[in-house]
């Protein structure tokens, strides 16, 4: 076997660069994967464009973001076992669980090991998926029925973001959700909503493909976030009242927000998922007056006594979540810059929900 393989760094905002280097070997407790394939999350554009609001100044993109291997929602076959490792073998179906708790603090103890003091990530502390192999702690990789194939796995960690997200939002059958952004998360996060028992869903969704999505998940209420009247619509068909639960996935910009604000009825709560450009300004004052609970969801760990990345492979093998239209494009490693493109250009924008690198 070669000692060397190839993967993929960002060497400065909007350019990654693949190198040859050393195949990494598994530490006692981790395994080794030949990676399969590893999408492209709304997090890893991020770090790709350099404008995360705390990495304001050069010194700290440099220091935090560049010269990483990134790509956490990676999946693959098991090639070694490190030291002490049990009941996997070499030729295992897995997808990784990017978020490595430290299984120690008092979070972890009781089950929040999304909420970890010591949390770190595969694709971002540790090296990714944009490799040709990575490694894995033994309790962060989840194995894939063959009723799923490599590029559908993929999108399990937006599935599992979007499972997190309905349990802290609380859906029941009473609930009239909106979901704002129908990208994979978004899409995500309604597919459960539904399986939850939410009486009715809205969902903005502004290109042609993700209304077609959202359509096939069976969300009822699909509009253009740029449409006229929005917000009298939305509240025309909820009582007048507005929604119970807005969760939101677009990011970038507070006026999310303050559309979630203008659509939610008093008493009402917001789930937040996205990731902002930007530091947020807003009205606590409406906050106040409308009486609004908001949380922020990210990452994923239990929900009860389940996993919720498990519920999320139940669900792809159930055929609950439509995975396979959810990836529209992909590419070799060696593309990488033009998988990051495509999600970048306005013109490609219109026709792209899920990106993955494929091996």
């Amino acid at each position: 076997m070669t000692k060397n393989m190839k993967a993929a760094f960002l060497v400065q905002p909007g350019n990654m660069k693949v190198k040859e280097i050393p195949i990494p070997e598994p530490a006692p407790g981790w395994v080794r994967l030949k990676v399969k394939a590893c999408g492209i999350c709304g997090s890893d554009m991020h770090y790709y464009k350099g404008n995360y609001p705390e990495l304001e100044s050069k010194e700290i993109i440099e220091k935090k973001v560049l010269n990483k291997i990134y790509g956490h929602e990676a999946c693959g076959i098991i090639d070694k076992l490190g030291e002490g490792v049990t009941g996997l073998k070499a030729g295992d179906r897995v997808a990784v669980i990017p978020p490595v708790a430290c299984m120690k603090c008092e979070y972890c103890r009781v089950g929040l090991f999304e909420l970890c003091r010591n949390l770190e990530i595969i694709g971002y502390e540790y090296p990714g998926g944009y490799a040709e192999y990575t490694t894995a702690r033994v309790s962060n990789i989840y194995p894939v029925p063959d009723i799923i194939s490599f590029e559908e796995a993929t999108t399990l960690d937006s599935l599992a973001v979007g499972v997190h997200a309905v349990q802290l939002a609380k859906i029941t059958i009473a609930d009239r959700v909106a979901i704002l952004g129908a990208g994979a998360i978004g899409l995500a996060i309604a597919a459960v909503a539904l399986k939850a028992g939410a009486r009715d869903t809205f969902i903005t969704a502004k290109h042609r493909c993700q209304r077609d999505l959202a359509r096939k998940i069976g969300i009822k209420h699909i509009l253009d976030p740029n449409e006229d009247n929005i917000v009298e619509k939305i509240i025309a068909q909820s009582e007048s009242r507005g929604v119970d639960c807005v969760l939101e996935s677009v990011g970038v910009s507070g006026k999310v927000i303050e559309f979630a604000l203008s659509i939610l009825r008093k008493g009402g709560r917001i789930i937040f998922t996205g990731l902002f450009e930007e530091r947020l300004s807003l009205s606590f004052w409406d906050i106040l007056i409308k009486g609004a609970t908001i949380t922020a969801s990210g990452a994923y760990g239990m929900w009860d006594l389940v996993p919720e990345f498990e519920l999320a492979v139940e669900m792809l093998s159930n055929g609950e979540f439509p995975a396979k239209d959810l990836v529209t494009h992909t590419f070799s490693l060696e593309k990488i810059n033009e998988a990051f493109q495509q999600k970048l250009k306005p013109e490609e924008r219109s026709k792209t929900i899920k990106v993955a690198i494929v091996f």
